[in-house]
């Protein structure tokens, strides 16, 4: 099979069930969110112009939306005119990080299936709060721009700072909760 014939053939598998018995409605949007990725990920491996943009706005909504590059506020111009994209209080985006997945219905569906509560979603479920690299650079960003000091600078002064905290305290890597 060579070009348009192998490409319909891709394109026409929408179910993992194919051939092994008739799909459901799940069957099918499944094989399509695997072809969305797929594409995708084609799209990513051949440098196609636009295909980084779903990707940068993404992670941009992790933290925080002003440093975009302009292909990136482009896109989440576009994304944002959708009613479904909406500004939010916190740095970390939950909303605009669902909307702008390949599968926005799914991806909710699992973050509120193990976080529903308000105050998990200020960080990743994984890192939580206090370890979450997104959140620890916003915070030295904010640090550095309070202090008036460049981001480096910022880094140095924090790491001294906590490593005198961590000294005072006793220098134990393994506390009592």
């Amino acid at each position: 099979m060579r070009g348009a014939d192998a490409e319909t053939h891709v394109k026409k598998r929408h179910a993992p069930k194919e051939h092994l018995g008739l799909p459901n409605k799940k069957d099918v949007k499944d094989g399509v969110i695997a072809y969305k990725i797929a594409a995708h990920a084609a799209d990513l491996a051949k440098g196609h112009p636009g295909a980084q943009y779903r990707d940068n706005a993404l992670s941009k909504a992790r933290v925080d939306s002003s440093r975009l590059g302009s292909g990136e506020k482009d896109f989440a111009e576009r994304m944002a005119a959708r009613p479904r994209l909406r500004a939010q209080p916190s740095p970390f985006r939950w909303e605009d990080q669902f909307n702008l997945s390949l599968d926005p219905v799914t991806v909710r569906e699992f973050h509120h299936e193990t976080l529903p509560q308000e105050g998990a979603k200020t960080a990743p479920s994984m890192c939580g709060p206090h370890f979450c690299s997104m959140k620890i650079t916003e915070d030295v960003r904010k640090y550095a721009a309070e202090q008036g000091i460049a981001e480096e600078e910022a880094l140095k002064k924090g790491m001294e700072e906590k490593s005198k905290e961590f000294v005072e305290k006793g220098a134990d890597v393994y506390t009592k909760a």
